[in-house]
């Protein structure tokens, strides 16, 4: 296990914790060692400069329909769907951008692109390093996962 990969492990799950618990209220927040079964919801958010790569969120259908009716109650049925893949791309911002900020703290220079939701920005992998992990919330399991790759000044 690389340096790297400790330090940015570390990052990504600061700053899950950090938005579930400040933004949807969720302190008892925690990694686990089991993995998602189904990602019904999908974003990702590719990330350039001196950091190179992406930031990867999967949500079982569950999980979103949870944290959709905990910020927005009164959303039913067939509006509930755009409201999760709002919210999603909303959390996809939040975390990569509190992520973006602790790697800044290690002398990155970054660049944030928006929200993808259909298709992956980076298909082709097997260049990047990868962090997966699973966190358990009261609004049920997700998947956060980073693939990466320094540059070099």
């Amino acid at each position: 296990m690389s340096e790297n990969y400790r330090k940015y492990s570390k990052c990504l799950e600061r700053s899950v914790k950090h938005i579930f618990t400040n933004f949807l209220g969720d302190a008892s927040i925690k990694t686990v060692a089991e993995a998602c079964k189904k990602a019904d919801y999908k974003v990702w958010l590719e990330i350039e400069g001196s950091f190179c790569g992406e930031i990867f969120l999967k949500f079982p259908d569950a999980t979103m329909k949870k944290i959709t009716e905990q910020l927005y109650s009164d959303v039913k049925g067939k509006a509930l769907k755009q409201a999760s893949m709002d919210i999603m791309g909303e959390l996809a911002n939040m975390i990569t951008g509190t992520f973006a900020n602790q790697l800044q703290f290690l002398n990155h220079d970054l660049i944030l692109n928006a929200p993808e939701f259909e298709n992956d920005p980076i298909p082709m992998k097997a260049l990047y390093e990868n962090i997966s992990l699973t966190f358990e919330s009261v609004f049920g399991l997700f998947e956060a996962e980073v693939f990466f790759r320094n540059e070099e000044g």
